[in-house]
């Protein structure tokens, strides 16, 4: 980086030539304010990153350069950190300098391999043939874990199960892309119909050995390629002195998850 000349107050670039700000990407004032009225007065912590990446994706369609750049000062951080977490996910669609935002409408048809059997590809076709290109964009996207109701594609945020091109044009016409919340069972309520009683009581004191034996009888295995019975490794897990680590939904790419 250029020196400071305190003297004159510019950024020296060479001998007899000044600039007045530093190199790189300069911070728009209508990106900023932009931005700011997003984030509100909302903590700038890191691991609201993505949750802000997604107020600026939701309000303009897409991530466009000067708004990186904004995010960027308001979490003091650097452009490429932002981008290389905005450029991974693929719900972000990143906007350099000088390219077209894409259009208001994206549907995205997954091409897991339960989707792929189910037509995804014949699916996928049939949309980008039948769809106006200026102003709906159809993408393949990875396991949407919906396998059940294959194929499946997400309209905006609206996931559309046993999709076809009939429902995709009706979701359409009706403006219908936002997420649909369904009716769940909430952890309060769970607990007061006796859920996690049993833990409570492990935890408490209870036998657990007894609950370890019940697995290794009941035969309970895992689903890896090793078909591992359940209650041998939690004994293998319980032997070991020193720290544990539970890992949970480590993949869920495959089949069926």
């Amino acid at each position: 980086m250029a020196p400071l000349d305190n003297s004159k107050g510019v950024w020296k670039s060479g001998k007899g030539k000044g600039r007045k700000t530093p190199k790189g990407r300069q911070l728009e004032d209508q990106a900023h304010s932009e931005v700011l009225a997003l984030l509100g007065d909302r903590p700038r912590n890191r691991d609201l990153l993505i949750e802000f990446l997604h107020l600026i994706q939701d309000a303009y369609g897409h991530l466009s350069a000067a708004h990186i750049r904004a995010l960027a000062e308001e979490m003091r951080t650097g452009q490429a950190e932002i981008y290389e977490v905005a450029s991974f996910y693929a719900h972000f669609d990143v906007v350099k300098e000088g390219e077209t935002p894409p259009p208001a409408l994206t549907i995205r048809v997954c091409d897991s391999l339960s989707c792929e059997l189910a037509g995804a590809q014949q699916l996928q076709k049939a949309l980008e043939d039948g769809l106006d290109a200026s102003q709906v964009r159809v993408l393949r996207a990875p396991c949407m874990g919906r396998c059940d109701t294959a194929p499946v594609l997400e309209i905006g945020h609206n996931h559309i199960d046993h999709a076809t091109v009939e429902k995709v044009q009706a979701a359409i016409a009706a403006d219908d892309t936002h997420v649909h919340v369904p009716a769940y069972e909430t952890l309060a309520d769970y607990q007061a119909d006796g859920g996690y009683a049993v833990l409570k009581d492990l935890r408490a004191g209870g036998d657990w050995e007894a609950v370890q034996a019940k697995i290794k009888e009941a035969g309970l295995r895992g689903l890896g390629g090793a078909g591992f019975p359940s209650g041998t490794k939690w004994g293998f897990v319980r032997a070991n002195e020193g720290t544990r680590y539970l890992a949970v939904n480590g993949d869920e790419g495959e089949p069926g998850t």
